[in-house]
């Protein structure tokens, strides 16, 4: 990362690659292809949050580890007591019991999964920072699949979740029948890039820890970024693959696997996966991410999990007294001033709900502070 990247948490910009045009097997095909791959070895994990896309990530594997007699893959679940807005249990309870599944492992997270926790900071001392910073819950996962694979359902909110068409789909399929927002975003939707790109810099993500010519330049390339969609539903699923952001974490988080003897799946960001999504979708592609779902899935789990309009929230699992402790004793080493304003930085790490972005100037701190010591 360079050091805007790293003072705004992100790594904007496409890494451009033509999407293939001719597509042998459907979306389904290519995903039992691929966890068939993975089923063979032992042992397998899934990562299962009980959310939509882990569910049917696990409810996938199952289905192809019965059909071709291979070992059942084993669902690994973190579990947060102080944190009850990630509480899960009843969905994926709702999910193991239609399954039929009852070998599971259950992690239970108190403060090992702070920025720089006992699970990070031992990585950040021997690579520096890497991206993406919130790696310890994954290398957890991977330290228990040591010989055999981790399967997570990464990416499945952007191959199936909105695209930039979908107000226009959902309007014409609707016959009428939507609200008036709908045509509002559909409107919004059929405007020239410079309209897009002026509306995303008005309704803006803010930094504000950072000096204010430095935010305004970061908002101009998340706008540039969210004006660059397609479209065109399949070349918008396709685009995410693309994203220099997506890219680099998967290449981190698989070179880090292989210190563990591990092999590390993103099923749903896999190229032949998404590129059989997009040939599936077309121009028009579905009117919403439930549609998505249960027009690929539908057989796989009941309809009450696909609907589901709920969704956990991990951010207060995250920043705990580790951090807040490292800010009350920190000098302001390790940021840049020209680009962050160190009280304002303190100020984020000690609030209630720290901005998720600041992660690598955390831990970049950290590292200065303390020389990878502590």
């Amino acid at each position: 990362m360079d050091p805007l990247e790293i003072a705004g948490g992100w790594i904007n910009g496409y890494d451009p690659a033509p999407r293939p045009s001719v597509v042998d097997s459907g979306p389904r095909q290519v995903l039992d292809a691929l966890l068939r791959r993975h089923l063979t070895r032992s042992p397998c994990l899934v990562a299962f949050s009980g959310g939509r896309d882990s569910s049917v990530l696990l409810a996938a594997a199952v289905d192809v580890a019965r059909r071709e007699g291979l070992p059942l893959p084993v669902p690994v679940t973190l579990a947060y007591p102080a944190a009850p807005d990630t509480d899960e249990a009843a969905w994926q309870s709702l999910v193991l019991d239609h399954l039929g599944i009852t070998e599971r492992i259950v992690l239970t997270v108190h403060d090992e999964h702070d920025p720089i926790g006992p699970i990070t900071a031992p990585l950040l001392r021997r690579h520096g920072l890497v991206w993406p910073p919130n790696v310890a819950p994954t290398w957890r996962m991977l330290d228990l699949a040591r010989g055999g694979t981790l399967l997570t359902g990464e990416g499945g909110d952007e191959v199936f979740g909105l695209k930039r068409i979908t107000p226009i789909t959902k309007a014409l399929k609707a016959r009428g029948r939507v609200t008036p927002r709908v045509y509002a975003y559909a409107a919004r939707s059929l405007a020239p890039a410079a309209v897009r790109r002026a509306a995303a810099l008005r309704q803006r993500y803010r930094r504000p820890w950072l000096r204010e010519p430095v935010e305004v330049e970061l908002a101009r390339r998340d706008a540039a970024d969210i004006a660059a969609y397609a479209l065109h539903a399949g070349t918008h699923a396709w685009q995410f693959t693309r994203r220099r952001c997506v890219l680099r974490a998967y290449e981190t988080v698989r070179l880090l696997a292989s210190e563990l003897d591990a092999e590390y799946v993103q099923a749903f960001a896999e190229p032949e996966l998404v590129a059989a999504v997009a040939a599936e979708a077309g121009f028009w592609g579905w009117t919403g991410r439930t549609a998505t779902m249960r027009s690929l899935f539908r057989d796989l789990l009941p309809r009450a999990v696909f609907e589901r309009t709920t969704k956990a929230v991990f951010g207060g699992a995250v920043f705990t007294e580790r951090t807040r402790e490292f800010a009350r004793n920190w000098q302001g080493a390790g940021v840049d001033a020209t680009l962050v304003d160190p009280e304002a930085l303190r100020a984020n790490w000690l609030s209630d709900r720290p901005h998720a972005p600041t992660m690598s100037l955390l831990q970049q701190a950290w590292l200065a502070t303390t020389g990878g010591r502590g």
